[in-house]
């Protein structure tokens, strides 16, 4: 019989380090850029995004927070959600897929700019880290 620890895969394998994969409903992939290439978190604003199509075609799309919503959400937050959280990552990737879900499409150029908020965006900053 085996040890059950021989099982586990080490923390360093491929399994553990794979970026993650978020598929729409309509079969568009979209996978975090700078995850697939092991960078470090992009800078508030601007976040890369690989996109495949269901036809497994590939583009890199770039959605662009507007500025004026990085203070619009610290406001209203009360300073907890700043612009270099990882909410603001989660909001492009969000508003990335609801894009490409409504449009069946990749974005005009390859870019994506949010300039405003939903109200489940507010809401998700409201309670973002008050875990």
């Amino acid at each position: 019989m085996r040890n059950q620890s021989e099982n586990l895969m080490p923390e360093s394998s491929p399994a553990v380090t794979r970026p993650i994969e978020l598929v729409t409903e309509n079969g568009f992939s979209i996978v975090r850029l700078w995850e697939i290439n092991r960078e470090a978190l992009p800078s508030a604003g601007s976040y890369n995004f690989m996109v495949s199509n269901p036809q497994c075609l590939e583009r890199e799309i770039t959605v662009e927070i507007a500025d004026k919503l990085f203070l619009e959400i610290e406001l209203k937050t009360r300073g907890r959600v700043l612009p270099g959280s990882t909410y603001w990552i989660c909001c492009a990737e969000r508003h990335l897929a609801t894009y490409l879900w409504e449009s069946e499409d990749y974005p005009p150029g390859d870019r994506l700019c949010v300039d405003r908020l939903d109200p489940e965006d507010v809401m998700s900053a409201i309670r973002w880290g008050t875990s």
